[in-house]
């Protein structure tokens, strides 16, 4: 085992611990009956009345609005990143030196790689605790969004620049973002299939979001 690998294996048991204050459950809500569901080793059951629909993906929602409460841990860990060698935090997510991306971010992605990025959207395997991205965007990819979705990619997102210092991420960097935050798990190979389906889906996500695809012509990509 290499020491890089141990480096970023480390780092990313520093992040969980991290995110297990901020995140210990996710509640799903549907027609006014909340079920039970497991994240970070709690169980959470409904009690009340409850809104007829409730998305509390705490590790998205906390990072995304409340950086505030996650400062202290965060910058614990960026201090015994830095003195490992550097802010590893962002090299797990960031698109690594002589990277050539699968997938086209301008939209031109084959209607096959579109799809097989669909099914991976709504795939809870790829986590260690129950989520999938459609969790907090929906199965169609369309919600939980901040108004920077609407810009094409790179564009800010507050999770990037919050939990990692980034100004600006690119569709595989948010997929990674996803998969080390959310998702509590480890990033996606960056040469992978699974990281250019899903990067070839979160852009034509956000195209439609943005209004720039007609639900008409929707996925109507090359083939």
């Amino acid at each position: 085992m290499s020491q890089e690998y141990q480096q970023r294996h480390e780092l990313l048991k520093k992040l969980r611990r991290q995110l297990c204050y901020t995140a210990p459950a996710l509640v799903l809500a549907a027609g006014g009956v909340a079920l039970p569901a497991v994240a970070n080793d709690q169980t959470v059951y409904s009690s009340g009345e409850m809104p007829t629909t409730l998305f509390l993906a705490s590790n998205h929602a906390e990072a995304e609005a409340q950086p505030e409460a996650e400062g202290e841990a965060e910058g614990e860990a960026e201090g015994e990143a830095q003195a490992e060698g550097g802010e590893q935090s962002t090299e797990l997510v960031s698109r690594p030196e002589g990277y050539v991306p699968g997938y086209d971010e301008g939209g031109s992605n084959p209607k096959s790689l579109i799809e097989r990025g669909k099914a991976l959207f709504s795939d809870a395997s790829l986590s260690t605790n129950g989520l999938s991205c459609a969790s907090c965007h929906g199965a169609d990819g369309q919600s939980g969004y901040q108004d920077t979705f609407e810009q094409a990619y790179p564009h800010p997102v507050a999770m990037g620049t919050n939990m990692f210092g980034m100004e600006t991420v690119h569709a595989d960097e948010m997929v990674q973002l996803y998969m080390v935050a959310p998702m509590a798990a480890d990033p996606l190979d960056w040469e992978s299939e699974e990281l250019a389906a899903l990067s070839a889906y979160v852009v034509h996500a956000q195209q439609r979001f943005a209004g720039k695809l007609d639900d008409r012509c929707d996925m109507k990509q090359t083939e």
